[in-house]
């Protein structure tokens, strides 16, 4: 047998690459412009080669954007390889589960088994978590894992590499909320997560704020203002009445004096009264005032009370 050339084989080797590109990226009049397309194919020729190196990474990074530009059933599961090798178990198994929902092809058919033997071996390295948000049916929820969009629905499983992991809640009214879990390989675990409603919300409740009942007044406000002028009457009162006791008990001494010694301490208790009465008087004047003056609502007024002070005495005058 005739040994090949090297000059053939690198034809040969650029044929099948050219057949597997075809195979990869079908022509078919789809919504990808033929730029998109052809990028997507340099895209995917680089990250095999970077494969072949063992540059897992990069070539897991060039399959994604491959995949952005144009899905194709190849591109999924050589993503699923690089995952897998990264140990992104999780996200290895949802690549190849993705090759394995197109209809198989002369192409992929020999990927067929492999994707199947990895699907049935990942699915016994991954761990599951449920997410349960209350409460339940919040339009506009959002549940991100990891600092990523999270795949699914709340309620369902999801499927994460074992370790930690954090996931954030957030709906409009109200505030985001994270909670952080670990699950096993093979295990499963529920998170649950309680959504608080936001300040705004909050203070829009009914009972609460401006679009709700008025805040309760506090009555020892009101009652201490009311307190304030019947204590001033009241002390006001008494000086009133010790003054008019005096001034009588002057008066009498001084009808009863025999002497001149007698009449000016008459005197002396006669004065010592006027003063304390008009003392009180002008308290409860001031009593008076204050009560009258007070802010607090009150009946309707259907009369008044004013103190008066003149030559021939003192004293209050109530008018109806």
């Amino acid at each position: 047998m005739t040994a090949r050339s090297p000059a053939r084989s690198r034809r040969m080797g650029a044929f099948l690459a050219v057949a597997l590109l075809a195979a990869a990226f079908p022509s078919s009049a789809s919504a990808q412009g033929a730029g998109d397309v052809e990028s997507a194919r340099a895209l995917f020729v680089q990250g095999a080669k970077l494969a072949r190196q063992g540059r897992w990474e990069a070539a897991r990074a060039l399959y994604a954007r491959s995949l952005e530009l144009k899905p194709a059933p190849l591109t999924h599961y050589s993503l699923g390889v690089a995952q897998k090798a990264l140990g992104r178990h999780a996200d290895a198994l949802a690549s190849f589960r993705a090759f394995l929902a197109e209809p198989p092809t002369p192409a992929t058919s020999p990927y067929v088994g492999p994707a199947r033997e990895a699907v049935a071996a990942l699915e016994g390295r991954v761990g599951r978590a449920t997410i349960a948000v209350r409460p339940g049916n919040v339009d506009g929820l959002t549940l991100v894992v990891d600092g990523e969009p999270m795949r699914g629905s709340p309620g369902r499983a999801i499927e994460l590499d074992p370790g930690a992991h954090e996931v954030v809640a957030s709906a409009p009214g109200f505030r985001s909320t994270a909670a952080r879990f670990t699950v096993a390989a093979g295990g499963s675990v529920e998170v649950p997560i309680a959504l608080a409603p936001s300040a705004t919300a909050a203070a829009r409740a009914p009972g609460v704020g401006g679009g709700g009942l008025p805040p309760v007044a506090d009555p020892s406000t009101a009652s201490s203002r009311g307190a304030l002028p019947i204590v001033v009457m009241g002390v006001g009162g008494a000086f009133f009445a010790g003054g008019a006791i005096l001034g009588l008990s002057g008066l009498q001494q001084a009808s009863a004096a025999r002497s001149s010694a007698d009449a000016s301490a008459a005197r002396a208790k006669g004065i010592v009264g006027d003063v304390l009465g008009g003392v009180g008087l002008a308290t409860v004047g001031v009593g008076l005032y204050l009560l009258l003056d007070d802010p607090a609502p009150s009946a309707p007024e259907t009369g008044s009370v004013r103190p008066w002070l003149g030559a021939s005495g003192s004293g209050i005058e109530v008018r109806f």
